[in-house]
């Protein structure tokens, strides 16, 4: 099995999440500003499976064992500059969440740089592929790709996608990447490769990092396309032999990082990270709850839109969970951990509430 193949079937296991859970969650969200949520106190029952459910209020993200998985919805969405930006922004503004998008966008906007290395485009088979624009904070990676063909059939496809074809390494280590070509107004297709830390063995990029795209196949996709599709050579699929090689460059200039070190119940906000793009906590967290869920606003009572998470093997009777959520100027952030396993239908069991002060 690849490594491609492998990361897919985690995730699909990891992210299989229960309806009534997700519903539970997302009412939570839009009752916790009016008080109208109920919220059961803590007891001391112990867990017996631990799960780790990171909720988003638009898609709920789940983080098992030391794997991270992040937003697919946002990962595609993530900007880019000059003409490739203005093309996804384009992609975007019929969007719901339109406006969360579009404040990340911008920021990344302002601290991407252009891709100058000679090996960032490629050609085969009648399909052009170029990284233009990189930015990397630490803690994500991001590069745009623009794909333009001669193809009609494949021309008339919403999307591109590379499938199991398709393999990244940075600094020689292959990885996991989420990386979906969408339909641009001017025929092109674009989007935006994303690589977080965490997929790494050494869970850090290097001050400037070498990142090797390599694929074989082009697949033309609808939206909503059954899995069955049969895919045929010409009409909606293209094979050849595509490599690109660029460095991004660390910038870590914009850091803000906050020691919180706030506790409740045995759970702790340890650390608090604002980057340009999103902002990072570190939730420490007693190995007896295997199954939480948390439910993260800022100093107004807004519910803060979640990227992605992952979460460390237990050590010494606790372990730690990383979250990544939508880049804000809040000075609080409040933190709600809710043991499912002690949950009803009627009833969210709260165990540990925590404000990080952010000053």
């Amino acid at each position: 099995m690849s490594f491609d193949e492998k990361m897919k079937k985690d995730l699909k296991k990891d992210l299989e999440i229960p309806e009534v859970v997700e519903q539970k969650i997302q009412n939570a969200y839009k009752e916790i500003g009016q008080g109208k949520v109920r919220m059961k106190k803590q007891d001391n029952g112990k867990q017996k499976s631990r799960k780790v459910w990171v909720a988003a209020s638009v898609a709920v993200i789940a983080v098992s064992g030391s794997g991270l998985y992040a937003n697919p919805v946002l990962a595609k969405n993530i900007p880019v500059i000059g003409n490739v930006f203005a093309k996804m922004q384009e992609n975007r503004a019929k969007d719901l969440y339109a406006g969360k998008d579009k404040t990340a966008y911008g920021m990344i906007e302002d601290n991407s740089v252009n891709v100058q290395n000679p090996g960032a485009e490629a050609e085969d088979n009648g399909v052009t592929v170029t990284v233009s624009d990189a930015y990397c904070d630490g803690y994500e990676m991001y590069c745009t790709m623009t794909a333009v063909t001669d193809n009609e059939q494949i021309n008339q496809k919403k999307y591109l996608s590379f499938e199991n074809s398709l393999r990244v390494q940075v600094d020689g280590e292959e990885c996991g990447v989420e990386l979906t070509l969408e339909k641009a107004e001017d025929g092109s297709f674009v989007g935006l490769g994303h690589i977080n830390a965490d997929w790494l063995k050494k869970k850090k990029f290097s001050d400037q990092s070498t990142v090797d795209v390599q694929f074989t196949k082009v697949y033309g996709r609808e939206e909503n396309e059954l899995s069955t599709t049969k895919y045929e050579e010409g009409k909606n699929l293209l094979s050849g032999e595509w490599s690109l090689e660029f460095t991004v460059d660390k910038d870590t200039s914009k850091t803000q990082t906050y020691e919180v070190n706030a506790e409740d119940n045995g759970f702790k906000v340890s650390k608090v990270v604002k980057v340009p793009a999103s902002t990072y906590l570190q939730l420490e967290v007693p190995e007896a709850y295997e199954n939480v869920q948390m439910i993260i606003t800022d100093a107004d009572g807004n519910a803060l839109q979640k990227f992605g998470g992952s979460s460390t093997d237990p050590e010494n009777g606790m372990y730690q969970i990383k979250m990544q959520f939508e880049q804000t100027d809040t000075d609080q952030i409040h933190v709600q951990v809710v043991d499912m396993n002690q949950s009803t239908n009627e009833e969210l069991k709260v165990v540990a509430e925590i404000t990080a002060s952010l000053n």
